[in-house]
C-alpha cells in the first residue's frame, strides 16, 4: 500500500504500509533506503539493527529512533500523530515500523558506514532485563558477538 509520495527531488515513493511477516538484512537495506532519512538524524534499534549486524538473520518489524528535529520534518508526510502512539511511545506507522522521538544529545548509538545502530550493550541490558522466551537465542548471540 503506498503511503505518501515524498516531497522531494527524487520523488521517489514511500511504502511502508505492506504487511510484512519477516525481513532479512537486504530488506531492512531496503526499507530504510525508502525512509530517505539523513543518517545523523537517527538510528536503527534492536532487532533489525541485530540483523544488520548480522548477529540475527531476520526481524518482523524495524523500530527507530529518530532526531526532534527530523521529528519536525517528517511527521506530516508520516501521518505522526498522537493516536498512533503506543504503550512504550513509539509512533506504530505500520506493522513494519515503529519510531520514537528522542533528543539527539541522547542517542545511545555506534556509528556505522552506512547505518548508526543502537548499542549493543543496551540491547543486551534490554533483552535481559525482559527475559522472554524471544529473547533467549538474542542474548546467546550478542554475548558471543560481543566478545569476538
Amino acid at each position: 500500500m503506498l503511503l505518501s509520495r515524498q516531497p522531494n527531488r527524487h520523488a521517489e515513493y514511500l511504502i511502508i504500509n505492506e504487511k510484512i511477516k519477516t525481513m532479512n538484512k537486504e530488506e531492512v537495506i531496503k526499507r530504510l533506503g525508502e525512509l530517505n532519512f539523513p543518517k545523523d538524524e537517527y538510528y536503527v534499534l534492536s532487532g533489525a539493527s541485530l540483523v544488520l549486524r548480522g548477529i540475527r538473520e531476520k526481524c518482523s518489524d524495524i523500530d527507530l529512533c529518530i532526531s526532534e528535529e527530523l521529528f519536525d520534518k517528517v511527521r506530516d508526510r508520516l501521518d505522526m500523530t498522537p493516536d498512533k502512539i503506543n504503550t512504550c511511545n513509539f509512533y506504530h506507522l505500520s506493522d513494519s515500523l515503529e519510531i520514537v522521538v528522542d533528543k539527539k544529545s541522547r542517542f545511545n548509538m555506534n556509528k556505522g558506514d552506512d547505518f548508526n545502530l543502537e548499542d549493543l550493550k543496551t540491547i543486551l541490558a534490554f533483552k535481559e532485563s525482559r527475559n522472554l522466551p524471544k529473547d533467549q537465542q538474542d542474548i546467546i548471540n550478542i554475548k558471543n558477538y560481543l566478545r569476538k
